[in-house]
């Protein structure tokens, strides 16, 4: 086998167990779009279920506002970068690049989730070169079950960085979809 080929079957077979884990959650596995195909780079994974808080009074699953904050706790102001967005983006909220000690945030109108939509940004404290820097990546997906929204965070890590979810602060509308997530970057 020639040397390329032997790098692309391990770092397949490294990427199986992430994937593994969230058999049934994610179909294809947490993309990873920022690190360089010629190198090994530590990525950690996690996924997290939102609660549910019922908002609204009448039933109608449909176009919904999300709100994505993040907490920045690096200790250097952190930038925003978006992958995939379902929907229109609204704007950034101020300040931006967000200081150390301050939330910050964007605002998508998403669409009906038929049955999922997705939104795949990160911040980083380089955005010149994102993957060798503390950077999380967050996928956020809503899908409506039965006439109800459910909304997962999947989440990556470079360059030492700590990315959590502060549930106390994130939610969905089961009825609406309306979804606010709010992140934490260390």
């Amino acid at each position: 086998m020639t040397r390329n080929v032997k790098r692309f079957l391990a770092a397949s077979l490294l990427s199986l167990a992430p994937s593994i884990a969230f058999a049934g959650q994610v179909e294809l596995g947490f993309p990873d779009f920022l690190s360089q195909r010629d190198e090994y780079v530590s990525v950690r994974e996690g996924a997290v279920q939102l609660p549910t808080k019922r908002e609204s009074q009448v039933a109608s699953v449909g176009p919904a506002l999300e709100d994505l904050f993040v907490l920045n706790q690096t200790g250097l102001p952190i930038s925003l970068g978006i992958q995939v967005l379902t929907g229109t983006l609204n704007g950034v909220f101020n300040p931006y690049p967000v200081p150390t000690a301050s939330y910050g945030g964007f605002e998508v109108s998403a669409p009906t989730p038929a049955p999922l939509i997705a939104q795949q940004y990160y911040w980083t404290v380089d955005p010149a070169n994102p993957a060798a820097a503390k950077t999380c990546v967050w996928r956020v997906e809503v899908s409506d079950v039965g006439g109800s929204c459910q909304a997962q965070v999947f989440f990556g890590t470079y360059g030492g960085a700590i990315c959590t979810v502060d549930a106390a602060q994130s939610f969905i509308d089961p009825v609406t979809c309306q979804t606010q997530v709010v992140t934490v970057i260390q």
